[in-house]
C-alpha cells in the first residue's frame, strides 16, 4: 500500500495518471514514475520517488542549463542581476509588504532562494535585514553572494528567522518534511511566504507535463500541512493565469526547446546570432520591440486576481 505523504493514509491513496515529462532526457533522473492521489487531504504526488542521488545532480548542473526552460539562459544573460525588477518580484514585494510588518523583520531564510530576487528587494527598502539560504544550483550562487546571501544547506543552518520564503521549490521535493524543518528555525510567530502550482482537477486536465515537479498542492492540502506541522493560515490565494492559458505557455516553452535542440529552426539561429552580434545592440533591439509588444499577460494585474481557475497557489503561513 501506498501511504500518502502528509497524512500518512494508505487507504484513500488511488493511481491517479502516468507522469508526462517535460523533457524525455530528464527521464533517466527521475526514473519511471505515476502519479497518486490522496482522496483524504487531497494531495497528489509522483510515486515512486526519484533517487535523491540523482535530483541533487540535476538541480546543481541540468536544471538552468542554457537553452532550457524555464529560465531560457544564453551566453549572454547580462541582466540577471536586474530581474528583481520584473513584474512578477514587484508583485511579490507589493504582496509580502502589504500582509507582513517588514520594519520588524531582520532574518529572511530563502528556500531555493534561485537568484534570491524577493529578499535583495526587500533589502534594498530594509538595508539592516540579514540574508540567508538554500541553493544548490552553481548558476545562482555568485549572485546570490553578491547580494549579500549567507547560503548554506538547510540542516546547517543554526539562526532564527522572522520569515522564510519558499517559492516554487516546495513542488520540486520528494516530502513535504521540510515544514518540520522551517518550525524549528522559526521564531515564535514567524512567518512563511509560499508558492505552488495549484493543482485541483483542473491542472491535470490539458496539462502538457508534469517534470520536474513531484508534489501536487491544493488549498485543502495546505490546509492539512499546517494541521500536521503546527502552522496557521494567515492568507491564502489562488492566483496568477487561468488554467488554460498556463497549459498553453507551457506547451509553447516545450516545443521552443526542442525546436531549438533540432538545430534547423528560427530559434536556433537567435542563438547563433547571439554569439556575432554584440549583446548590447540585442538588448537595445528588444526594448524597441517590447514597447510595441506588451504581453498582457505577465503584467503585475494577473498575479494579483484570484479565481479558481488560477495556476498558482500563495500564501502566508503562521507559527503557532
Amino acid at each position: 500500500m501506498i501511504k500518502c505523504p502528509i497524512c500518512n493514509d494508505d487507504k484513500s491513496v488511488k493511481y491517479r495518471c502516468d507522469y508526462k515529462y517535460e523533457i524525455i532526457e530528464d527521464k533517466k533522473y527521475f526514473d519511471n514514475l505515476d502519479i497518486h492521489k490522496c482522496n483524504n487531504c487531497d494531495f497528489s504526488f509522483a510515486y515512486p520517488m526519484p533517487k535523491i542521488s540523482n535530483l541533487d545532480f540535476f538541480y546543481e548542473n541540468i536544471y538552468r542549463q542554457i537553452n532550457r526552460p524555464p529560465y531560457w539562459l544564453t551566453e549572454h544573460d547580462e541582466d540577471l542581476e536586474s530581474r528583481y525588477l520584473e513584474d512578477r518580484n514587484l508583485n511579490y514585494l507589493l504582496y509580502v509588504s502589504t500582509l507582513i510588518n517588514l520594519k520588524d523583520v531582520k532574518n529572511i531564510y530563502d528556500f531555493g532562494a534561485g537568484y534570491g530576487d524577493l529578499g535583495f528587494a526587500i533589502k534594498k527598502k530594509f538595508p539592516e535585514v540579514n540574508l540567508f539560504c538554500t541553493e544548490n544550483d552553481v548558476q545562482c550562487s555568485n549572485i546570490l553572494k553578491k547580494r549579500g546571501y549567507v547560503n548554506d544547506k538547510l540542516e546547517n543552518i543554526n539562526k532564527k528567522f522572522d520569515l522564510i520564503i519558499t517559492l516554487h521549490t516546495l513542488e520540486h521535493l520528494t516530502d513535504a518534511e521540510v515544514f518540520n524543518d522551517f518550525y524549528k528555525i522559526l521564531k515564535p510567530g514567524g512567518l512563511i511566504f509560499f508558492e505552488v502550482p495549484n493543482c485541483p482537477d483542473e491542472y491535470f486536465s490539458g496539462r502538457p507535463y508534469d517534470g520536474p515537479h513531484l508534489l501536487f498542492y491544493t488549498k485543502k492540502s495546505v490546509e492539512a500541512i499546517c494541521k500536521k506541522f503546527n502552522f496557521e493560515i494567515t492568507r491564502i490565494d489562488i492566483s496568477s493565469y487561468s488554467f488554460q492559458e498556463d497549459h498553453r505557455f507551457q506547451k509553447e516553452s516545450q516545443d521552443r526547446y526542442y525546436r531549438i535542440k533540432s538545430g534547423k529552426t528560427f530559434d536556433s539561429l537567435k542563438q547563433l546570432i547571439k554569439k556575432f552580434i554584440p549583446y548590447h545592440l540585442l538588448k537595445f533591439v528588444n526594448i524597441i520591440r517590447n514597447i510595441k509588444n506588451i504581453d498582457e499577460t505577465y503584467k503585475i494585474g494577473l498575479f494579483t486576481s484570484n479565481s479558481n481557475d488560477n495556476c498558482y497557489l500563495r500564501g502566508i503561513l503562521k507559527k503557532k
